[in-house]
């Protein structure tokens, strides 16, 4: 897999919760965020095709559905 190195800007919360991920997982920062941005990229394929995000609580099986503020076209 070629790589190409990238310089952002990042709000210190936003680094923060980055570490975190990173942390929880074993894993370094980069690898943090190239999960975090192909799990986004995933999410956009599926709700771009129409899929819905629910979420299922374990213990009363209630579903809930996630809406990002973010709107997506459809294809």
């Amino acid at each position: 897999m070629s790589t190409t190195k990238v310089t952002v800007n990042l709000p210190n919360a936003t680094v923060d919760a980055l570490r975190n991920i990173a942390g929880s997982r074993g894993t370094t920062l980069t690898e943090a965020l190239r999960q975090v941005i192909e799990s986004q990229r995933f999410l956009n394929t599926e709700m771009e095709s129409g899929n819905k995000l629910l979420i299922q609580n374990p213990v009363d099986q209630t579903v809930r559905q996630v809406v990002f503020n973010t709107p997506v076209k459809p294809k």
